[in-house]
């Protein structure tokens, strides 16, 4: 029997996950039983085939979330079988459905490379457009994202559940999963038809989008907070304010940093595709050099499109290196 007590202690979320599956194998493959102790219900879940869970030094029956905590045995080998089956199943039925044809790509290959043909070699001219298009991308995407991170810090609360009652914690996940159904793109129309073509349309849509998804994040990262170093904190005395800024903070912060980045990038490619619909960025000059069929001056716009992405993509995982 091997006992481990808190061996998730003091470790950030991918190294837990590695000792767990450690310990896994040893019980698995050497016949070893384990018992141990945690504070991370979902590691519990996602690795213990019995949990017991305990308040006080009572054995509780688990309430609200927790109501699920007992998961059932690990699958066999013919559940993985019939499980990947459905999977295949699922896939070919799925590319039936939708038409999926290698032929068809086969046969448009002529067409892709005259289309391709027609770009080259791009126009030059246009390339004051591009930037100045790539710039308003860029614009969109900082104040969209930068309004929406603050928008979502008091949602995440409100839908974690270590943070929320029960009711304003089911309501808090019912509107974030609403408004995350509705596309960036979706919204732009809305906003366009509400304030009017330009810039600010797409930034109103970026906010909404960005906040739903942030908040949904912001919210996961809180709920697996480790309550080891705020038990720590407390133990020392600490009022509420410190447990927050020594407890909470040094594990929150990093995440919602990274988090912010992550959709800051994604935010940028978003961008540049409103202005189909009006809303402003690189996507207006794209949209109107294709519609009228002038391809050397879309293949100059694509270029600083990529280009944006790419000093974005680096910027980010600079700042991130710093940041997190």
């Amino acid at each position: 029997m091997l006992l481990a007590d808190e061996p998730m202690a003091s470790l950030d979320p991918a190294l837990a996950h590695t000792v767990m599956e450690l310990l896994r194998r040893i019980n698995e493959e050497d016949g070893i039983t384990v018992i141990t102790s945690l504070h991370v219900l979902e590691l519990a879940q996602a690795y213990a085939r019995r949990i017991i869970a305990l308040r006080d030094g009572h054995v509780v029956q688990p309430r609200g979330h927790g109501a699920h905590l007992r998961p059932g045995p690990a699958m066999s080998r013919a559940q993985r079988w019939v499980i990947g089956l459905l999977v295949l199943a699922a896939f070919g039925w799925s590319a039936w459905a939708t038409d999926v044809s290698a032929t068809r790509v086969v046969e448009g290959l002529p067409f892709m490379r005259d289309f391709l043909r027609r770009m080259m070699p791009p126009d030059l001219s246009v390339l004051s457009h591009g930037l100045t298009g790539a710039m308003q991308t860029l614009e969109i995407a900082v104040v969209g994202t930068l309004a929406a991170a603050v928008l979502a810090l008091p949602m995440s609360f409100a839908a974690a559940r270590n943070t929320a009652p029960p009711w304003l914690f089911y309501a808090a996940r019912s509107v974030l999963n609403v408004f995350r159904a509705v596309d960036t793109l979706v919204y732009a129309l809305f906003f366009v038809a509400a304030v009017g073509l330009g810039p600010f349309p797409g930034v109103l849509a970026v906010v909404v989008y960005t906040a739903m998804v942030l908040a949904k994040l912001y919210s996961e990262a809180i709920e697996a907070i480790d309550p080891g170093p705020l038990e720590a904190v407390k133990a020392t005395g600490a009022t509420r304010l410190q447990v927050l800024r020594w407890g909470v903070l040094p594990q929150l912060v990093p995440q919602f940093l990274s988090f912010t980045l992550y959709r800051f990038e994604t935010n940028v490619r978003a961008a540049a595709i409103l202005g189909f619909v009006g809303a402003g960025g690189i996507g207006f000059y794209i949209q109107t050099y294709l519609r009228m069929l002038n391809y050397p001056a879309a293949s100059t716009i694509l270029l600083v499109l990529v280009v944006l992405v790419m000093l974005v993509d680096f910027a980010s995982s600079k700042l991130r290196a710093r940041l997190v």
